[in-house]
């Protein structure tokens, strides 16, 4: 054999060896059949999808996309990039998960996300340097497959403090769109804001939109897509955060503090959400997918009220998520906490103490891990106001009581009853206990 021919079957071979470089896959928002169809590389895609913050590190990445794909789920969103995107974004990949790529822009007060506070009215400067971030972005992670859609912007619009804020930023957000146009024709861009309130701002200053991204939680999920007819939209839109009713529109109880849903409400909001409030819009060719918010660990107040995931357990979304996406239930009931109840507060030399009866069971009757934590929604700092801290506690005089420590702050704290099973599962009922200074 020749040098030539041996060199030309060496590379012939390593062609073949070699592990293909994964294809760009094109996305589109067509019309069909009157309504509006989301594509990739030609084909109908529907966006079952979950927001997504990770379990823990990006090393978990790969394990999280995969048990994402067996919950039914098939598109994760997320809210800006970083140095984890491309990691997300393969692991996305090996487990044929797409990707709505958040592209976040600053906010216009404080008090909202990141506490930011940026003036779309007057700062010139400052919103040259936000487009040619977003454009170094867009070039960066264009061609990697998993990418479905740009996502731009969260909630600015809800969190501009004037009219004239909401202009200037609806504004610069078309410009902003255009120009992402301009570097990739491949994929939609859409904005997202909280309920209708983006819609009129959007219809008005910023046309060059693909589709609107809005974030709904609770029973408003059923009458959104009427405010949208009223509102006269034409363009498709996805749902891109939901839950169960959020702490902004719950009643508050005698000691002022937000009445989170319970377990069964929280789970019954998904599935429902899904299968009966939007199923009907999806079909017509109006909503483009779901994200449910939110697959995250964290072990705070919204993680608690909203997150799929509580440490290494799973909460009642996670399952919820499950359901809709696929029609599986969980193979044995979920454990509840069907009641709690505190006693009165007692104070001795080491603190403020209360009784509280807590009723908790699985579906053997087996005995469940039962904690308790509490969180202070008067406190001085968003950090804080947010923590969800751990109560010392132990058994109390009969079955089902426990001595709780109550935390030593003025006010109302809400407090958390925590009750894990066998399983991995972690079920959860809150109150509120109203606290007097120490004397």
């Amino acid at each position: 054999m020749n040098l030539a021919r041996s060199v030309t079957l060496a590379l012939l071979l390593a062609s073949v060896l070699a592990p293909l470089a994964p294809a760009r896959a094109a996305t589109a928002i067509v019309k069909v059949d009157g309504g509006w169809q989301l594509q990739v590389d030609g084909k109908p895609y529907v966006a079952k999808g979950v927001t997504f913050s990770g379990s823990s590190s990006s090393a978990a990445y790969e394990q999280d996309c995969a048990r994402l794909a067996a919950l039914g789920v098939n598109t994760l969103r997320t809210w800006g990039t970083g140095t984890e995107t491309r990691v997300l974004l393969d692991a996305a990949h090996k487990h044929g998960l797409k990707v709505l790529v958040g592209l976040w822009l600053r906010q216009g007060r404080p008090g909202a996300e990141s506490d930011d506070s940026f003036d779309y009215v007057r700062d010139t400067k400052g919103m040259k340097k936000q487009l040619a971030d977003t454009l170094a972005q867009v070039r960066h992670f264009k061609d990697h497959p998993a990418v479905l859609a740009w996502g731009i912007g969260n909630e600015v619009l809800l969190n501009s403090p004037t009219d004239a804020s909401k202009e200037a930023y609806a504004r610069f957000l078309e410009k902003v769109v255009r120009e992402v146009k301009k570097v990739d024709s491949s994929h939609p861009v859409i904005s997202v804001d909280a309920w209708t309130l983006g819609v009129p701002w959007w219809e008005k200053f910023t046309p060059s939109l693909d589709a609107y991204g809005l974030n709904v939680y609770g029973g408003g999920i059923h009458a959104l897509a009427g405010e949208l007819a009223k509102a006269g939209v034409v363009k498709p839109w996805l749902i891109t955060e939901f839950g169960a009713q959020g702490e902004w529109d719950a009643p508050k109880d005698a000691n002022g503090v937000p009445r989170e849903p319970g377990d069964t409400e929280k789970y019954g909001a998904i599935v429902d959400g899904w299968r009966k409030a939007l199923a009907p819009h999806v079909q017509a060719g109006r909503c483009l997918g779901l994200f449910v918010f939110n697959y995250s660990a964290s072990f705070d107040h919204t993680g608690l009220w909203l997150g799929m995931l509580s440490g290494g357990a799973t909460r009642p979304a996670w399952h919820a998520v499950r359901e809709a996406y696929t029609g599986q239930k969980p193979a044995t009931p979920l454990p509840r906490i069907e009641r709690i109840t505190v006693g009165p507060v007692t104070r001795d030399e080491d603190g403020a103490w209360a009784q509280v009866d807590v009723a908790a069971r699985d579906a053997a009757g087996t005995p469940l891990d039962v904690s308790f934590a509490y969180n202070f929604r008067g406190a001085a700092t968003r950090h804080e106001r947010d923590e969800v801290v751990r109560l010392q506690a132990s058994p109390g005089p009969t079955r089902g009581s426990w001595r709780v420590r109550l935390p030593s702050v003025k006010g109302s704290i809400k407090l958390y009853a925590l009750a894990k099973d066998g399983a991995g599962n972690l079920a959860a009922a809150t109150t509120s206990v109203a606290l007097a200074p120490a004397p």
